[in-house]
């Protein structure tokens, strides 16, 4: 990795995890995203720090430029997370379902309360 994109992954690892810091700070995400967010920010900052790990990796997966299996893990990452939150937006739509045809009924009782109190007086 040449000095201009180790310093260019740093500048961006640094700005990602501050980014990370000032949503914490304000409380905005859950704690398990949170996390998930600090993992990659060290995860970008692992790519300056264990260069020659990551080279290791690819040498032995037979992989011709370390740079491959890092986009490849990002990659999979990002499909991971995607299939996370389909899975998270499917339950919320089946709730929100679920609360429609609650409220739907509550709906019907109460105007059925109201005609039957109107019909009394």
């Amino acid at each position: 990795m040449t000095l201009t994109l180790k310093i260019l992954v740093l500048v961006f690892g640094a700005i990602l995890f501050s980014i990370f810091i000032a949503v914490v700070r304000k409380k905005s995400v859950k704690p398990f995203y949170s996390a998930l967010w600090l993992i990659i920010s060290l995860f970008i900052f692992s790519f300056v720090l264990f260069e020659r790990f990551y080279k290791w990796i690819a040498t032995m997966l037979n992989i011709s430029d370390a740079s491959f299996l890092v986009i490849v893990g990002l990659i999979s990452f990002l499909l991971v997370y995607v299939m996370y939150l389909s899975i998270k937006i499917s339950v919320m739509s089946d709730r929100i379902q679920e609360l429609i045809s609650q409220t739907s009924i509550l709906e019907h009782e109460l105007r059925k309360s109201k005609s039957d109190h109107e019909k009394d007086n």
